[in-house]
């Protein structure tokens, strides 16, 4: 019998069964596209060695998924970080046309006042950004994030 162009030559190999498993294996390629036992056991045994190859390049696979994710949400970061660029730039112009406004309207004692308000609340948000709550209890994240009352010395 000549061989199949790619096919490779099979050895044997014997395994013993339990009987009943023996019947299932029958029953099974009875109901199947499988024309023997040996085809099943053939199929079974290359899907168990694709999974162990699978296995054994998973983190291969998760650097390579990795990879791909941050190429695919870069350009969402990007457009994230013009956007809260644009954001931080109009709430700075907003703070100084206040301090403005109030120094025009009100004079030097006015924007004296604002200017000290303005650094109280320099100080909490720097705070606020600058302090790590992974170790917080839900109390004291609640407490952090009502900026207020984090300053219980004020």
């Amino acid at each position: 019998m000549e061989k199949k162009k790619g096919e490779e030559e099979l050895d044997k190999v014997t395994i013993r069964l339990p009987k009943s498993k023996k019947e299932m294996l029958i029953k099974v390629v009875e109901k199947s596209s499988y024309n023997s036992i040996s085809e099943l056991v053939r199929a079974g045994i290359d899907k168990e060695l694709n999974l162990q190859i699978y296995r054994d390049n998973l983190d291969f696979i998760i650097k390579e998924l990795d990879k791909m994710i941050d190429v695919k949400l870069d350009p969402f970061i990007k457009s994230q970080r013009k956007i809260n660029a644009k954001h931080l730039r109009t709430s700075a112009i907003n703070t100084y046309l206040h301090g403005e406004v109030l120094h025009r309207l009100l004079g030097d004692d006015m924007h004296k006042n604002f200017i000290s308000i303005l650094n109280n609340a320099r100080k909490k948000a720097n705070y606020y950004i600058n302090h790590d709550t992974k170790n917080m209890t839900e109390q004291d994240l609640y407490d952090f994030y009502t900026i207020g009352e984090i300053y219980r010395n004020e």
